[in-house]
C-alpha cells in the first residue's frame, strides 16, 4: 500500500470514543500492523512524507515561551473546540493550517485548497458568514514572520482580539469566546516571532508539548471553562491516538479517565494528580508509540 495514502480518522475531543479504536495484540514493533488514527493525515499532501510531517514540526518562535498566558494560548490554538462547527467536527483547529504557529506548506483540504499551502478563507463550508461564491486559496501565512504580522495589528490594544473573535464566529461559526480565552490566545499570537528561533527549521514532536498544554490549562486556580476543559480534552485525545496496543491498556485508559474527570467537572488538586501520574507513565512508552518514526512508518504501510 501507498504509505502517502493511508486511511484515517479521527474524534476530535470526544476522548471516550476513543476506547473503541483498534488496538493491536501486543506493544507496536517495525512490522506489526496499528491503525493510525491522527487527522493531520485527513488534510496533508499526498506527495509529502507522512512520517516527517507527524514526528517532525516547525522550530517554536516564541518571545515569551514561559508566558502563563502564552502557554494557554499555545493550548487554545491547538483545539478544534474553539472554531465550533464543522472546523470542529472535521478536528481542524488554528494549528492544523499554522503548524506550531507558524505555516503549512503540505495543507491540502479537498474542496478548500488549491495548491499545497493554501485555503479559500471564504469558502462556505465553514461558515455561509463569509462565503463569496469563489473559489479564491490564498497563502497560508507563517504567523511568526514579517509577513505574517502584517496580517492584522498586534501593536494596537483589542484589534487583535476583535480580528480573533471575528475569525472564530464569522469563518468557522463557532460561538463568542469568552474574554480571557481570546486574551489568551492573542498572547499566543503576538508571542510568535521567527527573529527567536533556534538555527534549526524544524524540531521532533514528542508528548511532552501535549503534556505543557495540559499543564498550562491547569496552572491557574478555581474552575475552568468549557474553552480550556474542550482544549485538554483534545490534547488527550491526540496523546491516545499515538499509543496504540494492548499491553497500554493501562495508559490508554487512564488517559480516558482523566478526560472523563475533566469533563466532570473535578477538583483542580485530582486533575493535577492525574497528570503527574501521566508523566511517570508516558516516558517508558515513548519508544514503543507512534511518536517513533519507525513505529509510525510501518504502521502506514
Amino acid at each position: 500500500m501507498d504509505r502517502r495514502r493511508p486511511r484515517v480518522r479521527y474524534a476530535f475531543a470526544a476522548l471516550a470514543l476513543a476506547a473503541s479504536l483498534s488496538a493491536c495484540q501486543n506493544d507496536p514493533q517495525p512490522g506489526d500492523r496499528v491503525t493510525v488514527e491522527i487527522a493531520a493525515l485527513d488534510w496533508l499532501d499526498r506527495t509529502a512524507d507522512p512520517v516527517e510531517h507527524l514526528t517532525t514540526q516547525p522550530a517554536t518562535c516564541l518571545s515569551e515561551p514561559h508566558d502563563p498566558a502564552v502557554q494557554r494560548g499555545a493550548l487554545l490554538f491547538a483545539s478544534p473546540v474553539l472554531l465550533g462547527g464543522q472546523a470542529a467536527k472535521a478536528g481542524l483547529s488554528c494549528a492544523a493550517c499554522h503548524r506550531n504557529g507558524r505555516g503549512n506548506p503540505d495543507f491540502v483540504f479537498t474542496g478548500i485548497s488549491g495548491p499545497p499551502g493554501t485555503a479559500d478563507v471564504t469558502h462556505g463550508l465553514f461558515s455561509s458568514i463569509r462565503a463569496d461564491q469563489v473559489f479564491n486559496p490564498v497563502l497560508i501565512p507563517d504567523l511568526a514572520t514579517e509577513a505574517g504580522h502584517a496580517k492584522v495589528d498586534r501593536e494596537t490594544a483589542g484589534v487583535l482580539e476583535t480580528f480573533l473573535t471575528a475569525q472564530i464566529v464569522e469563518e468557522f461559526s463557532g460561538t463568542v469566546p469568552e474574554p480571557q480565552a481570546i486574551a489568551d490566545l492573542a498572547a499566543y499570537i503576538r508571542a510568535l516571532d521567527s527573529r527567536t528561533c533556534p538555527g534549526a527549521a524544524y524540531e521532533d514532536q514528542s508528548w511532552n508539548t501535549e503534556l505543557n498544554h495540559l499543564r498550562a490549562g491547569l496552572a491557574g486556580q478555581g474552575s475552568m471553562s468549557s474553552a480550556y476543559i474542550g482544549a485538554m480534552r483534545a490534547a488527550l485525545g491526540r496523546l491516545h491516538n499515538r499509543i496504540p496496543g494492548d499491553n497500554f491498556a493501562s495508559l490508554r485508559a487512564d488517559l480516558i479517565s482523566f478526560s472523563r474527570a475533566l469533563a466532570g467537572g473535578a477538583d483542580i488538586g485530582v486533575l493535577r494528580a492525574k497528570l503527574e501520574s501521566l508523566v511517570t507513565d508516558l516516558d517508558p512508552a515513548a519508544a514503543q508509540s507512534l511518536y517513533n518514526p519507525d513505529i509510525l512508518a510501518d504502521a502506514l504501510r
